[in-house]
Parts: C-alpha cells; sequence; structure tokens
C-alpha cells in the first residue's frame, strides 16, 4: 500500500495542481481551500510513507496501526477530490472545467482500482467517495447532458467495483499459486540438501551411470575412495576415463585400462557381481558392486572392506589356532589327529597322542596373576616346540592344557623318550619379568591303534593316564593301560554311590581327641568323616573326599558334617571343643557364613566351642576373597586353625596375614622326631614361632612316648594322634569326656 512512493506523490501534485487551476480561473476561495487541502493530505500520505519504510528497515512495526494510517489517509484524499469535483459543478457552469474535474475523478478511480485492489474496502472506499458525489453534481446539474454523464459515472462507480474486486481475486489466486511454488521449491531444496549431505556422508563411495555408461551422479567418498582429487570429474565422464583416472592415482596395480574396462563392463553388467582391489596405498581392500535399474542405467557401490576382510581372517585363524601361544587348538588339531588316524586304519604307521598339565599352574595365577600366568603359558608352549620334531604337532586345549601328536613312533619307547624330555624341559624354572617360577608337567599318553582309533577314545584314554600320574603327585608320564579304565569305572561307580550315601544315611563322623599336654586333658574333638558302604564296608576318606570336591558334593556333605559336629559337641561337658574340617571347595562358597551361623543356631554350641581347621591349599584361593571369609567366621567368635602347617607355601606369610588362632605342626615333622636330627629343630622353631604369635600349636601323629616328650620339650601346647586316642564314634568320644569330671585323667594310647 505504501509502494511505490511515486504514485503516491505524483497523484497529490496533480490533484493538487487541477484544483489549484479549477479555483484560479473560476476565482473561487472554497475550491481553492479544497485544493490547498488536497495537496496537504496528499503530502502527508508521502511523509508517512516513507517514515513507515524507514522505521520497517530498522526493526519490527506494528502493521496495523500503519495500515489504518494509510485507510484514513486514501479515504481523506479522496473524499477531498470528491468534494472538489461536487464544489465545482455545484458553483461554476464552464464546461471546462467541469470536464478537468471529472477526468481527474475518473482517472484518480481508475488508479485505485489496481493500486488497492489487495485491500478491497479501502479502494471501494476510495472509489465511492471520489465518484459518488461527481455522479450526484452531474445528476442534479439541469443540462441533459450533464444527467446522461452522472448515469455513466454510477455505471462506472458499479464496473470498477467489479473490476476491483476481480484484480483481488487474481492477485490472491497469483499469491497463493507463487506461495505453493516456492514451498514447493523449498521443500524440494531441502530435500535436495539432505540428499547431498547424506551422499556425502556414506561411508560407502557411490555412483551413477547412465545407459551408456556415463557418470550422471558420485559422491564425495567415492573420490576418497579412489583418490581422485585431481581427476577432472564431471558428469558425462565414461567409465573407461574414471578406469584412467584410478590407474594414474595408484589403484589396480599391474592392470592395463581395456583389462580393467573389460572386466567392469563385463562383470559388473549383473547385479551384486563384486571385483576386488587393493587401494593406492597398499593398506586397504576396496570392493566394487553395481545395481542395474529399469532405465538401463546402474549404481556402482565401492567399499572399503579392509577390517571386514582383516576379521574374517582373524575368525578364520581363531577357529583353528590358540590366541595365546598361536599353537594350533582343540579344532585344528582333530582335524589332524582325524587324517592320520585315517592312515593309522588303513594300515599305516601308530601314532602317540601326549596329553599335558601343567604342575602347579594355578598357583602361578593366584600369586602371581593371571598376565605372569599368561606369559609363562608362552614360554611354555616355545619349550614344547624346542623339544618336539618338526613333523609333531602341538596343540593347546585350553587353560595349561597341552597335547603333542606324535606321528610315526617306531616303538614305546620312542614315545616315553618324548616324555621325557617333555618333563625334564618343563621343570627348568622359568623366568617370566624377574619371577623364578618352578613347574613340572604330568603327561598321560595313549597310542593308536593299540589304545584306540578314534579321536575321542584316544583322547579319553590319554586324559586317564594323565589322571595317573597326577596321582603319584606329577612330573611324571603315564601310558594307558586296560586296568586305568577299570579304576576310572570304579571310580565312577564310587561317585554314584557317594551321591547318594547322605540321603540312604551311610556317613558318620568320628572323633579323635586333642589333649592338653601339660594337664592330659581333652581340649578339643576333631570331626572325621567315615563312610560305612553297604557292600565295601568302611572306605577311606583319602578315596572319597577328592570325588566329593571335584564334582560339588563337598558342599552338601560338609554341611552335614558342620551340623552334626555342632550337635554332638552342645552335649559335651562345658568348654570343650569341636573341630571341623573345611575344605578349599567349602571356602570359594559366599554361603560358608550363614552355614556356620545355621549350625551354631540350631545346635546351641556357642561360637567360640568351634575350631574350623583349613591347610594351605585354601590360602592359595583368591587371597582377598579368602580372608574376607576368615574375617567374617573371626566376627562370629569362631576359632580357625591352620592344619598340616609347614606343607605348603609361604607358611609364614599366612601366619602373619591371617587371623589364626591355632597351627598344627604336620604329622611328618613328628614321625621324624628320633629319626631325623633336623626334625626336634624344626618342631621348636614352629612353636616358637607360635607362642610369640599367641597361637597355640598342636603336634599332629604323636604314637609313641618318646614322641610325647619332644614335643613338650620342644613348647607345643596341644598333641593329638593314636597315643591318645584313634577316631571313634560319637558314643565313645563321649564316654571318654564323661571319664574324669574335671577332664584330667593321664590319657594313653587306645586302640
Amino acid at each position: 500500500m505504501f509502494a511505490p512512493l511515486s504514485s503516491l506523490a505524483v497523484g497529490a501534485i496533480a490533484c493538487g495542481i487541477i484544483g489549484a487551476a479549477v479555483a484560479i480561473k473560476a476565482d473561487d476561495s472554497a475550491i481553492m481551500a479544497i485544493s490547498i487541502a488536497i495537496f496537504a493530505v496528499g503530502l502527508l500520505r508521502v511523509v508517512s510513507a516513507v517514515i513507515y519504510k524507514r522505521r520497517k528497515l530498522a526493526a519490527d512495526v506494528a502493521t496495523q496501526i500503519w495500515e489504518r494510517i494509510y485507510e484514513y489517509g486514501a479515504w481523506g484524499f479522496s473524499a477531498l477530490l470528491g468534494l472538489l469535483c461536487y464544489i465545482t459543478l455545484t458553483h461554476t457552469t464552464d464546461a471546462t472545467l467541469h470536464l478537468a474535474v471529472a477526468t481527474t475523478a475518473a482517472g484518480y478511480a481508475a488508479a485505485i482500482s489496481g493500486r488497492n485492489a489487495g485491500r478491497p474496502i479501502i479502494a471501494v472506499g476510495q472509489l465511492t467517495l471520489t465518484t459518488l458525489p461527481l455522479a450526484i453534481a452531474l445528476l442534479i446539474y439541469p443540462d441533459w447532458l450533464h444527467k446522461a454523464l452522472g448515469f455513466v459515472i454510477l455505471m462506472f462507480i458499479y464496473g470498477m467495483i467489479d473490476i476491483t474486486l476481480s484484480i483481488r481475486d487474481i492477485i490472491i489466486q497469483a499469491l497463493t499459486m507463487t506461495r505453493k511454488e516456492a514451498a514447493l521449491a523449498a521443500r524440494y531444496e531441502e530435500q535436495a540438501n539432505r540428499f547431498d549431505i547424506a551422499l556425502n556422508n556414506m561411508s560407502h563411495g557411490l555412483c551413477m551411470f547412465d545407459d551408456q555408461d556415463r557418470l550422471k551422479v558420485w559422491n564425495a567418498r567415492f573420490i576418497e575412495l579412489l583418490n581422485l582429487y585431481d581427476a577432472p570429474i564431471k558428469v558425462g565422464t565414461t567409465i573407461r576415463e574414471l578406469v584412467r583416472y584410478s590407474i594414474r592415482a595408484g589403484n589396480h596395480s599391474g592392470l592395463g585400462v581395456r583389462s580393467i574396462v573389460y572386466e567392469l563392463t563385463r562383470g559388473l553388467r549383473q547385479d551384486h557381481h563384486g571385483q576386488v582391489f587393493v587401494s593406492v596405498d597398499g593398506e586397504r581392500i576396496m570392493a566394487l558392486s553395481r545395481r542395474m535399474m529399469a532405465d538401463g542405467g546402474s549404481v556402482v557401490i565401492l567399499e572399503d572392506v579392509t577390517e571386514r576382510k582383516a576379521a574374517q581372517e582373524r575368525i578364520a585363524y581363531l577357529a583353528r589356532y590358540d590366541d595365546l601361544t598361536g599353537l594350533p587348538n582343540r579344532n585344528h588339531f582333530r582335524e589332524r589327529i582325524n587324517e592320520m588316524l585315517e592312515i593309522v586304519r588303513e594300515g599305516g604307521n601308530q601314532i602317540a597322542l601326549h596329553l599335558i598339565d601343567i604342575d602347579r599352574f594355578k598357583q602361578v595365577n593366584d600369586t602371581l596373576g593371571h598376565p605372569i600366568g599368561d606369559k609363562l603359558l608362552k614360554e611354555v608352549s616355545r619349550r614344547l616346540g624346542s623339544v618336539v620334531r618338526t613333523g609333531d604337532m602341538i596343540a593347546r586345549f585350553g587353560g595349561d592344557e597341552f597335547v603333542i601328536l606324535q606321528s610315526t613312533p617306531s616303538r614305546r619307547q620312542d614315545s616315553g623318550r618324548l616324555a621325557r624330555r617333555l618333563v625334564k624341559a618343563l621343570s627348568v624354572p622359568f623366568d617370566v619379568e624377574g619371577h623364578r617360577i618352578d613347574i613340572g608337567a604330568s603327561i598321560g599318553i595313549a597310542v593308536a591303534p593299540q589304545d584306540g582309533i578314534d579321536a575321542d577314545e584316544l583322547i579319553k584314554n590319554a586324559d586317564m593316564a594323565l589322571y595317573a600320574a597326577k596321582g603319584n603327585g606329577g612330573g611324571e608320564h603315564r601310558f594307558f593301560a586296560a586296568e586305568m579304565e577299570e579304576r576310572a569305572q570304579a571310580r565312577r561307580a564310587l561317585e554314584l554311590d557317594l551321591r547318594d550315601a547322605l540321603s540312604r544315611n551311610e556317613l558318620e563322623v568320628f572323633y579323635q581327641p586333642l589333649i592338653d599336654l601339660k594337664t592330659g586333658a581333652i581340649t578339643t574333638c576333631e570331626a572325621l568323616l567315615r563312610w560305612h558302604h553297604p557292600e565295601r564296608g568302611y572306605i577311606s576318606p583319602a578315596e572319597f573326599v577328592p570325588i566329593a570336591e571335584e564334582t560339588g558334593l563337598i558342599i552338601s556333605i560338609g554341611e552335614w558334617v558342620l551340623q552334626r559336629a555342632c550337635q554332638d559337641a552342645a552335649s559335651w561337658p562345658t568348654g570343650t571343643k569341636v573341630a571341623v574340617n573345611l575344605s578349599p571347595v567349602q571356602f570359594r562358597d559366599r554361603s560358608l557364613g550363614a552355614r556356620v551361623v545355621s549350625a551354631l543356631a540350631k545346635s546351641g554350641l556357642p561360637a567360640q566351642c568351634l575350631d574350623l581347621e583349613i591347610t594351605e591349599r585354601v590360602l592359595l584361593e583368591e587371597s582377598e576373597s579368602t580372608l574376607y571369609t576368615m574375617e567374617q567366621l573371626k566376627v562370629l567368635g569362631v576359632r580357625i586353625s591352620l592344619d598340616d602347617f609347614g606343607t605348603g607355601y609361604s607358611s609364614l606369610n599366612y601366619l602373619r596375614k591371617y587371623p589364626f588362632n591355632k597351627i598344627k605342626i604336620d604329622r611328618s615333622f613328628i614321625a621324624d622326631l628320633g629319626r631325623d636330627q633336623d626334625a626336634p629343630s624344626i618342631v621348636r622353631a614352629v612353636a616358637g614361632l607360635g607362642n610369640s604369635l599367641n597361637m597355640i600349636v598342636v603336634a599332629e601323629g604323636i604314637e609313641t612316648e618318646e614322641q610325647l616328650r619332644q614335643v613338650k620339650e620342644e613348647g607345643c601346647h596341644e598333641g593329638q594322634g593314636y597315643l591318645f586316642g584313634r577316631a571313634m564314634p560319637v558314643d565313645a568320644i563321649l564316654e571318654k569326656l564323661q571319664a574324669s569330671p574335671a577332664q584330667r585323667a593321664n590319657l594313653v594310647a587306645v586302640a
């Protein structure tokens, strides 16, 4: 409405001039006043337009206020022009003057229709205010021609209003279409920008060809992967030109343009056809694939498959080789042994399978940590490789278990010699990051075809031979023998019977007394598990306890022993303690503390009357969790003893670190008293150490009066052994406890 300024200025000046000319010729002061008012209002409209434009550029303006200013100014100007026409026609008779004002009003009205058609109320108001006074003046004029002209003016008013409204509709339609086209164009531009962003941020290189194999579209990744930064790539570039640029960039080493183009045009005509080549830096592997389009064109995808290829190769490697040592793994071993057994079945030479287990490896892991253990395994694999022949295979089954497949040993002695060399090689101390590590190896050997011609059978038999080798203390090799399988079957049967022994009430708890060496009184009774088998009679704990530990049955059996011992001890004379042995498997049970609390609560036995005995084997497990469990038990008030002291490792460190109340010198040292001149010194040193740490020292395995005399002299506090009594049922131990109210009878050996 406020633009252009020139039309507002021209209208104000033109109408002012016409009014002034008519006023001068008619010599009419009223017409002159109206003319001056027309010019003044026109000038104000121009000034308001200038002010509006400046404010609009500076900041947001209240458009409704300015619209009202324009509206009132337009109506005022039009009303003054209409009044000029009316006064001129009614105050003068000069036809020239009538023609001047009539044509000016008609021209202004026509201009209004085009200028303000977008706001019909303003345009119609201006049109009416300008021409209606003119039409009225013509209709009341006495001349019939003027009357006719007045009627025409009325028709003109109607026509111009109709034209104004029509122009408004046209403007709205045009504006709507323009806005729709602009919105559509903006949407297309936004989509194009998104497509461009997505295209150039793809991890794959992409290009599109028409049906003549001319380049139409490509992305930045395509240029990057082919290193075509300096190539003049443009729309219409052919495949041949692209190949030439790629070769110049250093890709497709050793190939020519013709052969590459032939492969591309022949092979890439098919969907998903793939080709692989090495990039310019020689470090990346590229894969090409092509998808045909309906119009004959195609889309080519270029992908960097270096990591994928490396991962595939890594997976293929790990499927057959051990990641830590690089040796063949179980899968690879099976492939090889199956091939060799096939030759054996066809009458070929025999083969020997050596199953190797590293002795004391778990202690290394527990004391020095798994990183040192892993490095030790690498060193073990190197030593094994230095012993075996080139044609023999070394594999790692996992953990500390290795296997050697010895091809074509001519005699059994050859396998024995190899096993001895392996044991000797692994018995030499290792130096791993400054740590001297002494381990050893136990080896089980099975020979095909004598011991089987199936891989699983050979491994099973070698495993039984290995079990026999470890049963003798380790550091040895054993060949498989038929009686080993018989022993394994017997052991399996024993395991099955042991699973039901508890429910069938076949287990019993016997007790062996511990004596105060000064008073001769019984201080503690050690609970010892016995199994009365319905067919085999009493079975030694040394035979069935290891089975219980390996199978996990020791958890339920140990809980039963703990509850029974606490229940029995609750009826003993006040102050008499009961000692219960805990295996490493029980100590790893996180609910051990809860089980002890339950046993004490059910029996009513005071916590200080329960003595839990552990061996140094327990302390070789995870030290932090072991210490935590022992501190929990200590808080309960339970006493803790270290059994078989001196037979393990780092014993002095254990005494310093763990909260023991009692240490029991292993029976092997007591048995040497009187036979080994160093034995008394050892007993004396342990007793002195216990005294300095405020611990009770117990001598185990006392069988003679001489041994009793010496352990007293060396400072031991308590004694245990056949001299004081063998393990006996609960009734017998209760009778012995009640032999004297003061429990100070001079106890002697009881058969």
